[in-house]
């Protein structure tokens, strides 16, 4: 069950690098993920919803403020994306967005490179603004019980109060 598991895993595509999101009906939402995780941050105001959660197996992160602080700080690991594809898209109830994408990556942390795969569950406002970002890493879901719970929302709490203090704005 754990993020290991590599029948959860997909290979990077062999014609990375590549966005596979091109005909997509939600290229806002899109555009704003891709901007995210290209160390970017968080692109404008209002595309992303006042009540926005981020989470990953490490972390939870739960309004606009520490959502924006998540990204920004994401600079340091200067993220470079290889290869974005969806999976899902589809509406929720309420008209509210759905979509799954497969996302890899690479940091570098100091001289040294590193590959990560995840699955993205993304989920946004009928207007595209984003509501809600789980990471999925190697596409294992998140440990949805505690301690687990707890955890990741202590790191949350504590990454936003101290990366603003020792990440330099890029």
């Amino acid at each position: 069950r754990g993020f290991a598991r590599s029948e959860l895993k997909r290979e990077l595509p062999s014609s990375s690098p590549r966005v596979a999101c091109e005909d997509t009906q939600h290229s806002k939402v899109v555009a704003t993920i891709g901007a995210m995780y290209g160390g970017k941050g968080v692109p404008v105001e209002g595309c992303i919803t006042p009540d926005a959660v981020f989470e990953d197996p490490a972390a939870k992160v739960v309004s606009e403020s520490e959502v924006r602080e998540a990204f920004r700080a994401l600079k340091i690991m200067h993220p470079q994306t290889l290869a974005m594809e969806i999976i899902t898209e589809r509406y929720n109830g309420d008209n509210d967005i759905y979509l799954e994408m497969d996302l890899w990556q690479q940091y570098r942390l100091g001289p040294f490179p590193f590959k990560v795969y995840s699955r993205l569950i993304v989920k946004a406002k009928d207007d595209e603004r984003i509501s809600s970002i789980e990471e999925r890493w190697q596409n294992a879901s998140l440990l949805a019980f505690q301690p687990f719970l707890a955890v990741r929302r202590l790191n949350g709490i504590i990454s936003y109060n101290l990366t603003s203090l020792v990440v330099p704005t890029l």
